[in-house]
């Protein structure tokens, strides 16, 4: 059965890919990220790349016809988006009944134009997207399953700012780029090819049971620790700050003058990641597992590519894509360093027990690596209570008088 499921959604994912000219990487991104429960997708491009072309071709391929799209770019009413008051119950019997709106009930949720959502309908639907309910009328809705993509031009001048926890329920963000001149003449071919129709000759290849199995097989994986180590570090790498910003009124760059780690990642993200991500890129790898077999430290990378653009808040931006790129390639090199230091396994020595000689070369390579840094300065101070070590020699007593008071030790 598993087989002839990944087959089915290789087939959507060929059949997508056979109406959509380019972005690769970003159809068999929403192809992954479709495999789990609740899947939410977020396209983001200019005008006229094809986001809405993109989005009903795989609602369709999952669920043919029974879709709902919702347009940001029209006055969408509270019944619309939730559900309205049944009037005549209301005025033969004196009964509240609410009507669920078509667009909460449907398993296949889309979003034209997120960025063009007024704040009161972003608020019902970050309502559904965070608990998996919707009320009205003092009335509530359980969610089941579903998923939900939507597409926005964030810079279109008629755009609302929503707030980051919004965008955080999107599992993943794809970026569209524009077609090469070689590709522009592939899409002219594949018009003619379908009849100037891309969209309406898509065909449903999932039903919505084969849907609910395979997500289903997929929440069943058990990821290898390695693996959920790997999440976990570099979620940490995307978050740690030595001087706690999340606490403090004062951001980067200006937190960071005279801070040790100042060339680090953590000096360029003004917010880090939420624990969220972790739950996406988990979700993600048992949907690589699944689908290929295995994954792969690069496999990790791609995903954190699609996991990080809507979630980040850096410091300085020219292209998001291309500034999430360079992260993420200093990330690799300190992914590599740490292999070959061999780090995590001089740190579980000292979780056994104090190595005075260990413990010296630990506080060397802590002085480069900040995460590594903050699990020492943890121990530290259980051996400082144990009087195994002074105070005035530990590492966190350095960096408190080498950069000024840090609130972590």
């Amino acid at each position: 059965m598993s087989k002839y499921l990944r087959n089915k959604v290789k087939d959507l994912e060929r059949e997508v890919k056979d109406r959509f000219v380019g972005n690769r990487e970003a159809i068999e991104a929403i192809t992954l990220n479709l495999l789990h429960r609740r899947s939410t997708t977020l396209i983001r491009a200019p005008r006229g790349l094809g986001k809405s072309t993109l989005m009903i071709l795989f609602l369709k391929g999952i669920y043919g016809d029974d879709y709902v799209i919702l347009s940001g770019a029209s006055e969408i009413k509270r019944g619309e988006v939730v559900g309205r008051l049944h009037i005549p119950s209301l005025e033969k019997e004196g009964v509240e009944r609410v009507i669920w709106a078509a667009f909460v009930k449907s398993h296949g949720k889309g979003i034209d134009e997120v960025n063009r959502l007024n704040p009161y309908t972003a608020a019902n639907i970050y309502h559904l997207l965070q608990f998996g309910e919707v009320w009205a009328y003092g009335k509530r809705y359980i969610v089941g399953d579903y998923t939900l993509i939507g597409n926005e031009n964030p810079h279109d001048p008629t755009t609302f700012i929503h707030p980051p926890p919004f965008y955080d329920r999107f599992d993943i963000c794809v970026f569209l780029r524009s077609l090469t001149f070689s590709e522009k003449f592939t899409l002219e071919d594949l018009i003619d090819k379908f009849g100037g129709d891309l969209v309406e000759t898509m065909p449903q290849v999932l039903s919505i049971e084969e849907l609910e199995e395979i997500r289903r097989e997929v929440h069943e994986i058990e990821l290898d620790v390695e693996l959920r180590g790997m999440i976990n570090l570099m979620v940490r790498d995307f978050q740690a700050c030595i001087r706690n910003k999340e606490y403090s009124e004062i951001k980067p760059p200006t937190l960071c003058e005279g801070c040790h780690f100042i060339r680090d990642i953590c000096s360029k993200i003004v917010e880090g990641l939420s624990e969220r991500a972790i739950v996406v890129l988990s979700n993600l790898a048992k949907a690589k597992e699944w689908l290929h077999g295995k994954v792969e430290i690069m496999d990790l990378m791609n995903m954190f590519k699609w996991t990080l653009p809507h979630r980040l808040s850096l410091v300085r931006t020219k292209s998001i894509v291309d500034d999430i790129q360079e992260l993420l390639s200093t990330e690799l090199d300190k992914i590599r360093e740490r292999e070959r230091r061999k780090q995590w396994a001089i740190l579980n020595e000292l979780y056994r027990g104090f190595s005075r000689d260990l413990y010296f070369r630990a506080r060397e390579i802590a002085l480069e690596d900040m995460v590594f840094a903050e699990e020492l300065i943890k121990l530290e101070r259980k051996w400082i209570e144990e009087k195994k070590m002074r105070e005035d020699e530990s590492l966190g007593f350095y960096l408190r008088h080498r950069s000024g008071k840090l609130s972590t030790y």
